[in-house]
């Protein structure tokens, strides 16, 4: 991964071929892939190969290219492999970049296998999403022909494919209302961002650094930003440039340079640093984007205040900008007024027994087009603590319309996450006009946090006979935003601990309401501990999509979290020995470890061998026979934990990131937020190391339950996870029956006899 100070990378494209700018070499590359590059596989978010068949296929890629970037040169090298059954002549890969041809590549049957260097003209580029299209051509016959016939492929290799990018950044002129230009989304590369603070931090400084932190990676979105933590140093100077030419001059840059910067303080602890004349212009909650005086192409934003409530408003307006005022480097406010939220809230989240459009997701009408058809995804988020019934169902009511001379086998699938569920034929040859189909999904079918519905046309021409002239204008399908989507029967009450929810959901530490408390509790306050827990504190900001409202930091002792729940972050050695006792696995001076021996399957139990960690399993309820060695040390080695259980004194639930060192806890927390681990995080134990992409992970501490559902379903929940249960009360419920109806007749003989 390339490393995004004055360079970044670029995206896609095949080919090479028969324009100036593009070298052609076949055969196969093994070499090591040179500096400032990203793969394919990195781009398009698949390790898989590119398929592309049929007779002609066009696969998009969108290229992000943020405004502070300038890009030099973009060269892709591609590895790709045809079939061999190709007429040479006919078949070829076209590249375009922004609907513009780059590059043609001829399919050679003779040399399947072809690698192509391709120089993309850079000044095509433009800020924003540059799209990439691979346009394929590809036949096997000079004649008519079946245009999906199973010989017409051809596959791009994705993980042997890369774009080289070289640029610089531009000089900032940094505003207020350009905040989501400065933390661009579409930033090429990993995101690295210091947060300095004038003294080592106390709890109040964490808490604001937390904050901050939590703000750019929302501004971030997709991108979870790298924390460093600098303290700031004052430079004593009587240099007549520095003083006339730099902002800050009595500020040692230095150990800024190179990233952007976040300074966060209040106006009295900054002062020396940053100057009296800055100090002149704070008079409230305050806000200021400077280019940094010693290296312009990156900014410092001074987050402060007067008094200390002051800053936390100000970090916490940070947070929220995202209308472009003011339109100014600086401003003071003189507060801040919040409107009460409602549980759970945040966009695109369905709430209790409500009826939604299609509409009020973002979807606009749309109309799929030719043999392709195409698809569209419409994304929705379920409460993360979310319980439906066995029987409950998702009601959808279709508005669609779709064209006339479609073959029968025509149709209109539906998937949720990629899990094909439902379909609707297109049997009308005449075509149809439907105002209200209703398709019953169980609720099941969806997941807590985010769900992506997939509606996908696949349509067919009835003129598809061999050798017949093949018009596809009348494949025409329509969905309408007025689709309805109607949920039944949710209630709040999941099984905990959780970690696969927290990674995709943020629970339990999303908030409830405004008066939920998150409280991150620090083992000490160095800068590699403060630097991993504000990096995880960014990625729960990305993955819930806004900051935490209410957030505390505490440092060193952690208990007394009175109705909230807890994160704590450092090294073994400097956590609370009673904190340890209540996790999966006991570390400490001595540590009890517990491995696996043998898990129940059906009524035999299956033997684990030398495998110490297999999947967790969060909804299973297999009993598991362990092996309990006890350990002098830790025995963490290089690897990052994350543990997650009941917290007793400590919170209701308590997530504990630790390490060996605060060198690998820093480290690990950096390889944590990248979407190979973090998609992988479940179960009550999860570890890793930096620079693997393994992980480990399973579920090894008791479980409990989070929520208030009604009682049928509570009874339904437990029933249903633990039918023995269910059985024992069903014969202790007929054995009471029994004993009544006895005591009923006999009653009825004692009066009639």
């Amino acid at each position: 991964m390339m490393q995004s100070l004055f360079r970044a990378w670029f995206m896609t494209l095949f080919g090479a071929g028969l324009l100036s700018w593009a070298t052609l070499a076949l055969g196969a590359s093994n070499a090591a892939l040179p500096p400032n590059t990203m793969t394919l596989a990195k781009l398009v978010g698949q390790t898989n190969p590119i398929d592309l068949r049929g007779t002609q296929t066009i696969y998009p890629v969108y290229i992000p290219l943020s405004q502070r970037m300038v890009p030099d040169q973009v060269v892709l090298h591609l590895e790709y492999v045809n079939s061999i059954a190709l007429v040479g002549a006919r078949s070829q890969l076209v590249v375009k970049l922004n609907e513009n041809v780059v590059a043609q590549i001829p399919l050679n049957p003779a040399r399947p296998e072809g690698v192509a260097d391709i120089r993309l003209p850079s000044s095509r580029f433009k800020p924003g999403y540059n799209r990439i299209s691979f346009n394929i051509a590809q036949h096997y016959t000079y004649d008519c022909e079946d245009p999906d016939a199973p010989e017409l492929w051809s596959q791009i290799d994705t993980q042997n494919s890369y774009v080289k990018f070289e640029g610089e950044l531009t000089q900032v002129n940094p505003k207020l209302s350009g905040i989501d230009s400065l933390f661009d989304q579409r930033w090429l590369g990993d995101y690295q961002l210091t947060v300095a603070t004038p003294v080592f931090p106390t709890s109040e400084y964490a808490t604001w650094g937390a904050m901050v932190s939590q703000a750019a990676a929302v501004h971030l979105e997709y991108k979870t930003p790298q924390i460093f933590h600098e303290v700031l140093q004052y430079q004593n100077t009587t240099d007549n440039k520095r003083l006339k030419n730099y902002r800050f001059p009595y500020l040692d840059q230095k150990p800024l340079r190179g990233r952007d910067a976040i300074i966060v303080g209040t106006q009295a602890d900054l002062q020396q640093m940053l100057g009296s004349s800055w100090a002149n212009t704070v008079s409230g909650p305050y806000l200021g984007v400077f280019p940094m005086d010693e290296d312009p192409r990156h900014f410092i934003l001074v987050v402060s205040g007067i008094k200390p409530e002051d800053v936390a408003t100000a970090a916490r307006i940070l947070g929220y900008l995202n209308f472009p005022l003011p339109d100014q480097a600086t401003a003071n406010f003189s507060g801040l007024r919040m409107d009460h939220l409602p549980r759970f809230a945040a966009a695109d989240m369905v709430s209790q027994n409500s009826i939604y459009r299609l509409y009020d997701f973002g979807y606009e009408t749309t109309t799929m087009r030719g043999a392709g058809g195409g698809s569209v995804d419409v994304e929705i988020m379920l409460p993360p603590d979310v319980y439906v019934s066995e029987t409950s169902h998702v009601e959808l009511n279709l508005h669609f319309a779709y064209g006339a001379g479609m073959r029968g086998d025509s149709v209109f699938n539906i998937f949720i996450n990629g899990r094909f569920e439902n379909v609707v034929r297109l049997s009308e040859v005449e075509g149809e006009a439907v105002r209200r189909h209703t398709i019953s999904i169980p609720t099941r079918s969806l997941k807590p946090g985010i769900n992506t519905i997939t509606f996908a046309a696949s349509m067919i021409t009835d003129n598809s006979a061999e050798c017949q002239i093949r018009n596809d204008n009348n494949l025409l399908f329509t969905l309408y935003d007025d689709t309805t989507i109607e949920f039944n029967g949710l209630d709040n009450y999941v099984q905990m601990p959780n970690m696969r929810l927290m990674a995709t959901t943020g629970f339990p530490y999303s908030f409830n309401d405004d008066g939920e408390t998150t409280v991150v509790g620090l083992g000490s306050n160095d800068s590699d501990v403060l630097a991993a827990s504000w990096t995880l504190m960014g990625k729960l900001a990305e993955v819930m999509r806004h900051v935490s409202m209410d957030l505390q930091y505490r440092i060193g002792d952690f208990r007394g979290v009175d109705g909230g729940n807890l994160i704590v972050v450092g090294t073994v050695q400097t956590l609370d020995a009673d904190l340890l006792k209540l996790a999966p696995i006991k570390l400490g001076e001595e540590s009890l470890l517990q491995y696996a021996r043998a898990t129940g399957v059906g009524q035999q139990p299956r033997y684990e061998g030398s495998r110490l960690w297999i999947n967790a399993d969060e909804y299973g309820t297999h009993e598991f026979n362990y092996v309990n060695p006890t350990l002098k040390g830790n025995g963490l080695g290089d690897f990052g934990l994350l543990m997650q259980f009941q917290g007793g004194d400590y919170g209701n639930t308590v997530t504990l990131f630790t390490a060996g060192s605060g060198k690998n806890l820093l480290e690990t927390s950096r390889e944590l937020i990248t979407p190979e681990i973090w998609s992988n995080v479940q179960g009550d134990v999860t570890a890793w190391k930096a620079g693997e992409e393994e992980v480990y992970a399973r579920t090894l501490g008791e479980r409990y339950h989070i929520g208030k559902p009604r009682f049928s379903n509570w009874l339904i929940y437990h029933f249903s996870s633990d039918p023995w249960v269910f059985i024992g009360m069903l014969l202790v419920f007929l054995l009471l029956l029994a004993l009544f109806i006895r005591w009923l007749l006999k009653r009825f003989r004692e009066t009639h006899h």
